[in-house]
């Protein structure tokens, strides 16, 4: 996948209907809770550029990504006063991403075209792929994980990507362990299959001109 080019961060919490957070007392606005303030820069600084790859990697387009990645650490503000522990902030954002880009990307099409984007692409499509020779690795990657059905695509990306865990991703995406390593095993077939049909592809592109 392409690098993150540089992003602003998302802001950080205000206050709202029913909001707390920034709340003095007897309901005041104030900083009654600056360790939550510093909690959610921190979640910034530190998780940023691996929402901006979940959610490129799961099909958000480079233009809407910054509103993505906003839209997560929205969601996820007023949740970070109860979660604590390091791993379980990650499995949470990763659970939250994923819930974000799948409602934006339902949410930019039809039920049909929405249907039809839960669908992995067939392989056959990625024999004849135009300028694969010039084509960078992120974008190989994109090709691959375009073969892979919705559910597949997040369990690889990150399992094998992200390095998570099959218990963190099963949590992260509310699915059971069992089903986790089922599904990444059909990914992984996936990945090795459409590698090796880039690789003849290119090796064929770029055969010496004395070979049939």
């Amino acid at each position: 996948m392409p690098a993150p080019p540089p992003r602003t961060k998302p802001d950080e919490p205000v206050a709202g209907a029913g909001s707390h957070a920034d709340a003095g007392p007897g309901g005041e606005p104030g900083d009654a809770f600056p360790e939550a303030r510093a909690r959610f820069r921190s979640a910034c600084e530190t998780h940023l550029d691996f929402v901006w790859r979940f959610a490129r990697a799961c099909g958000v387009e480079a233009t809407s990504l910054d509103y993505v990645v906003h839209k997560v650490f929205a969601v996820l503000r007023g949740r970070l006063i109860s979660l604590d522990d390091a791993s379980e902030l990650r499995v949470s954002i990763a659970g939250t991403t994923r819930q974000v880009v799948r409602a934006h990307l339902r949410q930019l099409s039809s039920p049909r075209e929405s249907f039809a984007q839960a669908q992995p692409r067939p392989a056959e499509e990625l024999d004849n792929v135009a300028g694969l020779e010039t084509k960078s690795a992120g974008e190989l990657v994109d090709l691959i994980l375009s073969a892979m059905g919705e559910t597949e695509r997040e369990i690889f990306v990150l399992c094998e990507l992200e390095g998570f865990s099959t218990f963190e991703t099963a949590e992260a995406l509310h699915l059971s362990e069992s089903t986790v390593r089922v599904r990444l095993s059909d990914a992984r077939k996936i990945f090795n299959d459409v590698s090796a049909r880039l690789r003849a592809q290119r090796f064929w592109i770029s055969r010496p001109e004395d070979l049939p």
